[in-house]
């Protein structure tokens, strides 16, 4: 129950830092992120307030007006980047490898299955198995 509760207001705080982003980037004002949000004025003004209250105390000069909130953005170097790149194309081959044998596997599993239901009609031998079957004698 209160993993439900903290799941929500996690949410609630979700949504509520993504609506002073859109308007710190001029895509809402207030008005219409109350309509958006579904809350009143108040409510996101409060949340404006809070969360540029957070930015100037992590030391983060707020600029005034419709723009972004400046962020520290970590710098890749050079060597990183070539890292990334270097996964990614790795991940990609993979999912092509992954991707051929899922395909060769989808054939297989055809044609055994073709195999089978034309050896069942032609020589009259039941291969597969029969979900209801009754137990023989020696069983009982």
């Amino acid at each position: 129950m209160v993993e439900l509760f903290q799941l929500r207001m996690q949410e609630h705080e979700l949504s509520m830092r993504q609506m002073v982003e859109e308007i710190h980037r001029g895509q809402l004002n207030i008005e219409q992120a109350a309509v958006k949000f579904e809350v009143n004025r108040k409510t996101v003004k409060h949340w404006l307030d809070k969360v540029e209250g957070e930015a100037v105390t992590s030391n983060e000069q707020i600029q005034v007006g419709p723009t972004k909130l400046p962020k520290k953005k970590k710098r890749k170097s050079p060597q990183s980047v070539a890292q990334s790149i270097a996964q990614v194309e790795e991940l990609q081959a993979r999912v092509v490898s992954l991707e051929q044998a899922l395909e060769a596997a989808k054939f297989k599993a055809i044609y055994y299955s073709t195999l089978v239901r034309v050896a069942e009609q032609e020589l009259g031998i039941d291969i597969e198995k029969k979900s209801v079957t009754k137990q023989s004698d020696s069983c009982k």
